[in-house]
C-alpha cells in the first residue's frame, strides 16, 4: 500500500513540473501598441508655423512659399482628416549677405504617422562622407538628427545640411535646414553638427508650439 502511494505522490509530483514548464514555455500574447496619448486637432497656416523670431535667426531675409496645403477630405483608417502643412522659408538672393544663405522647409502632418517614412527620407540624403545620424532625446515622443556637410565646388561654397524627424502624439514632423557658407569666410568648414543640431531643435520645438 505504502509503495502504491509513493508512486501516485511522484507521478503527481511530475505532473504538477510538466504543467509548470508549459506554461513557462508557451509564448507570451501579442501587445498592441497603444495609441498615440498626445492628440493635436488645430494647427496654423503653413507660412505661420514659424515665428519670425525664428526665422530672422535662421533663416535671415526669407520668405515663404507653400509647397503642400492640406487636403481635408483625405482621411486615415480611422476616418480622421489628416492635416498637412509644407512650408519653405528661403531669400530671395540666394548669393546672401556676405556669401551666405539658409533655407528651412517644414513637412507636418496630423492623424498619419510618416516616422519610419520620413527616417528612410533622411537616410538617403545623409549617407557618405562628412555625414552621421543619432537619436535626440527630449523632441516629441521620438527624434532623430541627420546631418551630412560638403562643399558646392561650382559655388565655392560650403553646405551642410541637417534633418531632425520627429514624432508627438498624432504629428509627425521633418524639419529641414541648409546652411551655406562661402569658404573664404569659414575655411570650408560649414556648420558644425552642434550648431546644426541647435537649430534644427529650435526650428522643431517652434512649429510644435503652434499646435494644439
Amino acid at each position: 500500500m505504502k509503495r502504491v502511494l509513493l508512486v501516485a505522490a511522484v507521478l503527481m509530483l511530475l505532473g504538477s513540473a510538466c504543467a509548470a514548464a508549459t506554461r513557462e514555455a508557451a509564448p507570451s500574447s501579442p501587445q498592441v501598441a497603444p495609441k498615440p496619448t498626445t492628440k493635436f486637432t488645430t494647427v496654423a497656416e503653413g507660412c505661420e508655423l514659424l515665428d519670425r523670431e525664428t526665422i530672422a535667426k535662421y533663416a535671415p531675409a526669407a520668405s515663404c512659399s507653400l509647397k503642400l496645403q492640406d487636403d481635408s477630405r483625405t482621411q486615415n483608417g480611422d476616418g480622421e482628416a489628416i492635416l498637412e502643412r509644407w512650408p519653405r522659408y528661403e531669400p530671395a538672393n540666394l548669393a546672401g549677405r556676405g556669401g551666405f544663405r539658409a533655407v528651412v522647409e517644414v513637412g507636418l502632418k496630423l492623424n498619419q504617422d510618416t516616422y519610419a517614412e520620413n527616417q528612410a527620407s533622411a537616410a538617403r540624403g545623409a549617407s557618405g562622407a562628412g555625414s552621421s545620424q543619432r537619436p535626440v532625446a527630449g523632441i516629441g515622443d521620438r527624434a532623430q538628427l541627420y546631418y551630412r556637410a560638403g562643399v558646392e565646388v561650382e559655388n565655392n561654397h560650403s553646405m551642410t545640411e541637417g534633418v531632425l524627424v520627429s514624432s508627438w502624439g498624432n504629428a509627425s514632423l521633418l524639419v529641414y535646414y541648409w546652411h551655406y557658407q562661402a569658404t573664404a569666410t569659414d575655411n570650408g568648414a560649414g556648420l558644425s553638427e552642434q550648431k546644426m543640431a541647435k537649430a534644427l531643435i529650435a526650428i522643431t520645438r517652434d512649429v510644435y508650439d503652434d499646435l494644439s
